[in-house]
């Protein structure tokens, strides 16, 4: 019989907590845009105006959307592969 169950490479640790997996999820973005964990977390609460660990969805959807409409103001033609218009 084929077992179904997921191999161990696969199998990611979900906090119980939805929020705290949350959090987990916008400091590894964060991260990639070349901050240090300390520092994703101190923009994470001056925006929020919270400690980072009593932040939840509803506080981080709303950075997330600051972050991305920053990068959006800021992306050139060249950037998002298009012709520039002169």
């Amino acid at each position: 019989m084929i077992s179904n169950s997921p191999t161990p490479s696969r199998v990611r640790m979900v906090p119980a907590d939805p929020d705290a997996a949350f959090r987990e999820d916008v400091l590894q973005l964060l991260t990639r845009l070349d901050l240090e964990p300390a520092q994703a977390i101190a923009l994470v609460e001056a925006v929020t105006g919270r400690p980072f660990e009593s932040c939840g969805r509803m506080h981080l959807v709303p950075l997330l959307q600051q972050l991305l409409e920053l990068v959006h103001a800021h992306l050139t033609p060249v950037d998002t592969g298009q012709s520039w218009h002169v």
